[in-house]
């Protein structure tokens, strides 16, 4: 599988204006749409609330996996959002507020190869959590993405 830094760009890391879980929510599928030119942002964002009403994708830690798995949506696709003040989000494991909240988006039935991207986002997050709070640029966190 490719690095993560080949499915994010310096466009898709931002830093969330909004300390609503939606909203943040939002931010970031408009990030991604963006980056993509992907015009039905309001399906892939409902698929993705929709998935965090099963089950909030809050690992605890201050972070946060928001993900969705759709039809129209053909390669893998990650998005970052930052929140140095933190987002309610409602974590199963703890209370912490989260403040990285690491989007994917990918295609429906590649459910092997999502587990394998899931799994080495949550090695970078938990790794690199501290140096992606405290980067002082995107191109720094694009650059901490590289060996992932």
């Amino acid at each position: 599988m490719v690095s993560l830094a080949k499915l994010l760009d310096e466009n898709r890391i931002i830093y969330l204006t909004h300390a609503d879980k939606k909203e943040a929510i939002r931010e970031l599928v408009n990030a991604y749409c963006n980056s993509v030119d992907l015009e039905d942002r309001d399906s892939l964002f409902e698929a993705i609330m929709k998935r965090e009403d099963l089950l909030p994708t809050g690992i605890g830690y201050g972070l946060a996996i928001p993900h969705a798995k759709v039809s129209y949506i053909k390669d893998f696709g990650l998005a970052i959002g930052i929140s140095r003040e933190g987002i309610a989000y409602g974590s199963p494991v703890d209370e912490l507020p989260a403040q990285i909240l690491f989007l994917i988006v990918g295609p429906e039935g590649a459910q092997e190869e999502y587990l394998r991207l899931l799994a080495r986002v949550n090695q970078f997050l938990k790794r690199e959590r501290e140096e992606i709070l405290n980067a002082k640029s995107i191109e720094t966190i694009c650059q901490l993405t590289q060996e992932y």
